[in-house]
């Protein structure tokens, strides 16, 4: 297995991102992803890294233990947003050591989405951090095709797309649509969940999702599509595993396992 494996913080919700950092490293994560900062406002429910002792403890951690930061979530942009005020979260990024910053796009004027992204990517370029933009059915930019036509026209050599499988599907993609695009993919997380979407296709996003290989998305055809040196983000909340008890720990050993299943 040769690509970056990376537990997201997503994965276990029910721990702080030091706990995650320690589950991690026990089962085989080289990287973690983490939130700095809520996805949207009224989105603040996830565990963050707060500045100050937590950090230090975090960064104690990541010294003992080998494990490094791969993404941090989540940079939001809306009618309102100024790119200025992210920049103490792209410092915190840079402190921790962080490759990679997820972009949200909530605008619907994306020429002025674009332009004040612009100025973010620069100013995360100049820290050595990445940008890739997570497409979503609740974002402006809401499938593959209208992504990475978005980040193609903006043109920063910083910006690329983060793809998920689930959003993949939920928005009525396939595997036919990463081709056109893969030039542009920089960043891969890794999930599962039936074809068909539940009622509440939002709490199965946040919530609950399936273990790689115990749902029916292509996840193989979308690793074989997509460059090997991109690391894999493995992103699963299991709320369902939690609720019967089973431990984080545990939790995440299940997800290391099932790679094993997949020729990454």
């Amino acid at each position: 297995m040769s690509r970056i494996l990376t537990l997201h913080q997503l994965s276990l919700r029910d721990t702080d991102p030091v706990a995650l950092c320690c589950i991690a490293a026990d089962t085989g994560f080289d990287h973690v992803s983490v939130f700095l900062h809520p996805p949207a406002p009224q989105l603040d429910i996830f565990p963050r890294l707060k500045p100050g002792a937590e950090t230090a403890a975090f960064r104690e951690v990541m010294r003992t233990t080998g494990v490094q930061v791969h993404n941090i979530e989540a940079l939001p942009f809306s009618g309102r947003t100024d790119p200025a005020e992210y920049l103490p979260v792209l410092d915190h990024a840079a402190d921790i050591g962080a490759k990679r910053a997820t972009v949200l796009i909530y605008d619907r004027d994306l020429r002025r989405a674009s332009d004040r992204l612009s100025r973010t990517c620069d100013a995360a370029a100049e820290r050595g951090i990445a940008i890739s933009i997570e497409f979503m059915a609740y974002s402006t930019l809401s499938t593959l095709p209208i992504a990475a036509a978005f980040v193609r026209d903006n043109g920063h050599a910083n910006l690329s797309l983060l793809l998920d499988p689930l959003h993949l599907a939920r928005t009525g993609g396939s595997p036919a649509d990463i081709a056109p695009a893969a030039d542009r993919i920089g960043a891969l997380q890794f999930c599962d969940a039936p074809l068909t979407a539940p009622a509440d296709a939002f709490a199965e996003a946040v919530e609950d999702r399936a273990i790689p290989g115990q749902g029916e998305l292509p996840l193989q055809q979308i690793l074989d599509l997509t460059s090997p040196d991109l690391p894999l983000d493995v992103e699963v909340p299991m709320l369902r595993l939690q609720q019967q008890g089973i431990s984080a720990l545990d939790r995440a050993r299940l997800l290391r396992k099932s790679l094993d299943d997949f020729r990454i």
